[in-house]
């Protein structure tokens, strides 16, 4: 193939890979940032890793959260962490009682 012999074809086929890699590394989600929500601790259960429980802010809304250690059941607590994959579960890495 004469293609390959051709130093412009080479050089211009070396720069749309090159653009096609840097495109496609601009699509991969950025890891997200860690998560703060306040409110009351509710259904505090006891797992084999640590423990789950549902936290609910001032709006009302209710997060399921995970962390390996517990927290006192109506304590106000602030947590942050970053959600599961599926968005279901809230992995604490600080729980703050207030």
């Amino acid at each position: 193939m004469k293609i390959f012999h051709d130093k412009y074809a080479l050089a211009a086929i070396a720069a749309i890979l090159i653009v096609s890699v840097v495109c496609l590394t601009d699509l991969v989600p950025e890891p997200s940032s860690d998560i703060e929500v306040t409110g009351v601790v509710t259904d505090v259960k006891r797992t084999q890793n640590g423990f789950t429980f549902v936290i609910t802010d001032a709006s009302g809304t209710a997060t399921k959260c995970f962390h390996p250690e517990g927290s006192a059941e109506g304590s106000v607590c602030t947590v942050s962490g970053r959600f599961s994959d599926d968005g279901s579960i809230l992995f604490a890495n600080r729980v703050t009682v207030r």
